[in-house]
């Protein structure tokens, strides 16, 4: 049976130690969600829940590493007796270093690609059957305006999030029909620690905001906000690419054309 709306739901979301996950977890929480995150290991999730826990957030969690989802079968299993409406893809392991696509060492590449391709997909197999058994069911995949702007040696990078926006297309349409959307929400450039290198930086931040249409770069709360029509009971939308990047890719000449 379909959702009514204004039904709360119970939401996985991946990688709940980044910034942008925590944002996602403080919203849906708000919102009155019951609310799972995943961290890489039993000490990685240890730290989130204290985090959570320093924040005020009634989040619950569990491992998932992404190199070996097989490992967290029983702890989905678990998760799914009882129901989960809500998938955010979140996580992603960190990036092999920085080369060029033929310079990229070959193990890196396929570590990258079973990780953050392969380890996203064994995930989504093994939760869409009680979503179509539930006839109800939300996947939300973060993904990067690189996808489609293109970003200088990031190519193992951009082939797993474009993979991953094709398959999420696939989703939708296959199962659509039985209440289960599938979305893709590309970023663009936020303050999060990841990115702290570059926009602790001022010059950075000001050449960036003279590009950027909005003028600035984005808050991790942007993103939490951004996905409540997609996570919604009672919505139309279904395989659509929603980007939250203050207007990239395009951009102001003023900011190129700064001496």
């Amino acid at each position: 049976m379909a959702a009514k709306a204004g039904r709360h739901m119970r939401v996985l979301i991946t990688g709940g130690g980044s910034d942008i996950g925590r944002s996602i977890a403080r919203r849906r929480l708000a919102l009155g969600d019951e609310v799972f995150v995943t961290a890489s290991s039993e000490a990685s999730l240890e730290k989130l829940r204290a985090r959570y826990r320093d924040d005020g957030l009634k989040a619950q969690g569990l491992v998932l590493d992404l190199t070996a989802p097989g490992r967290s079968d029983a702890a989905l299993e678990g998760l799914l007796a009882q129901g989960l409406q809500g998938l955010v893809l979140n996580a992603w392991t960190r990036r092999p270093p920085l080369h060029r696509f033929h310079e990229l060492p070959q193990a890196a590449l396929e570590e990258d690609v079973t990780a953050n391709l392969m380890g996203n997909v064994w995930l989504l197999r093994r939760l869409l059957p009680s979503m179509v058994e539930a006839r109800w069911g939300r996947i939300v995949f973060i993904s990067s305006i690189s996808t489609v702007s293109g970003t200088g040696r990031y190519g193992a990078y951009i082939l797993c999030k474009s993979a991953l926006e094709g398959l999420m297309r696939n989703l939708a349409v296959d199962y659509g029909a039985f209440n289960v959307l599938s979305n893709t929400v590309r970023l663009g450039l936020f303050k999060t620690t990841r990115t702290k290198k570059y926009w602790s930086r001022p010059l950075y931040v000001e050449r960036m905001g003279g590009v950027i249409p909005q003028g600035e770069l984005g808050e991790p709360a942007h993103v939490g906000e951004a996905l409540d029509s997609l996570l919604s009971a009672h919505q139309y939308i279904n395989g659509a690419v929603l980007d939250v990047t203050g207007g990239l890719p395009m951009f102001r000449l003023e900011g190129v054309l700064k001496p």
